[in-house]
């Protein structure tokens, strides 16, 4: 006779469970929506991307997966996703860069990365590159105008060697593109930069075969907060731009696409991002095909980076857990190199811990967590891959749209490109400003008591950049044998605006520092908040409250439970603050009470409350919500009681 626990278990091992119906289960899933908007199990966004809140095999948008999103990594032997670490070294010297490259390589790092010192002269390139060291690693240099004379340097050091030239793999990049994006004033002196650039990338890949240089950077459009489908499109309109220079010197199409590499950056919208990267490929195909290159088409080559606009200066360990989560997304999206930003890219004061943990990042996702292990980790989702095609579907219709009205120079000539990421950038940031877009530690979350650091780059300020002397290249080769550093083929300018570079969190920064000067000065910067009625009935409004002040660095005093305006009217005549907040609105008749004996007694106090109906705004009170402009609010309150001191004085 069978046993009992037998039995149980054969009954187990035979169950079957019926799949429910997609309607059975939106039926279920709307009776217990418990949301504030409509229950809506399907919504398109403003880019025309349809979202779903449940996805089924129906939603796969092709039979199986082609192999121009899945990538190739996985027909090679070896790692199935392989990415490389491009964490830049720095140095003021060559001896000192030669140096910190070495440390980045014990390590780890599996890239001579690094950026470009202006004293780097031709001499330097035998330090900076031992026997050997190219022949193991590939190099990758993402720095600015600086790596046009360094090309010249690289091809004057290869004609030293003679007969047995350096092998140079991997990337020397720089965008030129980037100078008139970030500001219309430079249009005039964009050409001759690139005709700099132009030279350069002819000249170095007639010794350089393996090295990329030709550079399209579409961390740009991140930056200028466009929207995944248009910065793809932005990004294949600025290749098509340089593809079309390219051939005008000579360069064959396919020549043009294997010197390729593509930057994006990766920013906190984890799977769209995974999209994106996935996207990206299946329109450099499309691209391909449109410039008729027969055989197999060159690979892709991405450069991905974090993301530097969503990183905060308040609670800036943070920044390590948006990178991380960043990183993530573009090792799924297998990107071919990968920039983690350090957490403290953004302090006026660096540690080498912020690069450390940076570095480390690449090692947990390979060795800890394995994706180098994983081919096409995100292939055969179907919430992933819905997105993405409608991605490329977007992307490539806005792509065509560019290419219709004349190209990327275009857009830049008649204005366009400024109007539009002026537009979308002031959106996005306003978003950040009324809590819609959450930053953890900066308008959500944040520690009233954590002294903040100063913050460095990405406050909204013009900033300097490097152009080009424009010199034939005969000249330029002459200066570089001669012994002229990086530096001397440079010339100084000054971005007026640096909207394009601002970060999101930077305007309540500055608030920040703004109120932490007002401490200083006067020892207190405190809100009053009152709870009227039951805690249970003002606690949540009060720790709103909490939050909403110390956006902009108010400490907040508490009182309560207060169920007369006797009481309310004692705690501020104790306190005298210049800012009481009164929490409970369902005791609208109570606030309106306590704000009338106030008014009678003359007390000079800024009112505000955390709901209520017209009645406590045509009293003169100010409601706060959950949709209130934070930064609004709190720099003019700051500026009233600023101005109210120093009336005092």
């Amino acid at each position: 006779m069978e046993k009992k626990s037998e039995w149980k278990l054969s009954a187990a091992r035979s169950a079957s469970f019926p799949e429910p119906a997609i309607r059975e289960w939106l039926e279920r899933a709307e009776k217990s929506w418990k949301g504030e908007e409509p229950f809506r199990p399907e919504r398109t966004d403003g880019d025309g991307i349809r979202v779903k809140m449940l996805y089924t095999k129906e939603d796969l948008p092709y039979g199986k997966v082609p192999p121009e999103i899945r990538g190739t990594a996985w027909k090679r032997q070896g790692p199935a996703n392989r990415w490389r670490s491009a964490q830049p070294a720095a140095g003021g010297t060559a001896r000192e860069l030669s140096e910190n490259i070495g440390k980045s390589l014990d390590r780890g790092q599996d890239t001579v990365c690094f950026s470009l010192p202006e004293t780097l002269r031709l001499e330097d390139l035998d330090l900076l590159f031992p026997p050997g060291l190219l022949d193991e690693y590939p190099i990758a240099v993402r720095d600015d105008v600086k790596t046009v004379p360094f090309l010249w340097m690289m091809r004057a050091w290869a004609e030293r060697k003679g007969k047995n030239p350096p092998r140079i793999r991997g990337f020397v990049g720089f965008d030129p593109l980037v100078l008139p994006l970030q500001s219309r004033e430079f249009l005039p002196r964009f050409f001759p930069v690139y005709e700099g650039w132009l030279e350069a990338v002819v000249a170095s890949g007639e010794k350089f075969p393996e090295l990329r240089t030709v550079f399209v950077d579409g961390t740009v459009y991140e930056r200028g907060a466009l929207s995944i489908p248009e910065q793809l499109a932005f990004a294949f309109a600025a290749f098509v731009f340089h593809a079309e220079n390219l051939r005008k010197k000579g360069i064959p199409p396919s020549d043009i696409f294997s010197k390729t590499v593509l930057a994006f950056s990766v920013g906190s919208s984890f799977f769209p991002e995974i999209a994106k990267l996935r996207a990206a490929k299946y329109l450099w195909k499309l691209l391909a095909k449109a410039y008729q290159i027969g055989g197999d088409v060159p690979k892709i080559t991405i450069y991905a980076e974090t993301s530097p606009v969503n990183k905060t200066a308040a609670d800036p360990f943070v920044n390590m857990l948006r990178s991380a989560n960043e990183a993530f997304a573009a090792v799924v999206g297998q990107v071919d190199f990968l920039h983690v930003l350090p957490y403290d890219r953004v302090l006026a004061e660096k540690t080498g811990l912020g690069e450390r943990i940076a570095l480390n990042t690449h090692h947990i996702l390979r060795e800890e967590t394995r994706m180098h292990a994983v081919a096409d980790a995100a292939g055969g989702s179907y919430y992933i891959e819905s997105l993405t095609k409608q991605i490329i579907e977007r992307a490539w219709q806005l792509f065509l749209e560019i290419d219709g009205k004349g190209g990327i120079l275009s857009l830049l000539e008649k204005g366009e490109w400024f109007e539009t990421v002026r537009n979308r950038k002031e959106e996005r940031i306003r978003s950040v400003h009324t809590g819609e877009t959450k930053l953890i530690g900066t308008n959500v979350y944040r520690d009233p008591k954590e002294k903040i650091p100063s913050a460095g780059e990405g406050k909204g300020e013009g900033a300097e950049v490097l152009l080009l002397a424009p010199r034939p290249p005969e000249e330029i080769l002459s200066l570089v044998q001669g012994g002229a550093t990086i530096g001397d083929f440079l010339e100084k300018a000054q971005i007026p605006d640096g909207l394009l570079n601002e970060r999101l969190s930077g305007r309540l920064e500055s608030l920040l520092a703004e109120s932490r000067t007002f401490i200083k000065e006067a020892g207190k910067l405190a809100v009053g908040l009152i709870g009227f009625g039951d805690p249970k009935e003002h606690r949540r409004e009060m720790d709103f409250a909490l939050s909403f002040f110390a956006v902009g660095g108010f400490a907040c005093v508490e009182c309560g439970p207060v169920r007369e305006a006797g009481e309310a009217l004692g705690f501020i005549e104790r306190t005298s603050l210049p800012v009481y907040c009164l929490c409970g609105f369902r005791k609208v008749e109570l606030l309106l009470d306590t704000v009338r004996k106030i008014k009678e007694k003359g007390i000079p106090a800024a009112l505000f409350s955390t709901g209520g109906d017209g009645k406590l705004a045509e009293a003169g009170v100010t409601v706060i919500g959950e949709k209130s402009d934070r930064y609004r609010i709190l720099k003019g309150l700051l500026e009233k009681i600023m101005e109210m001191n120093g009336n005092e004085a």
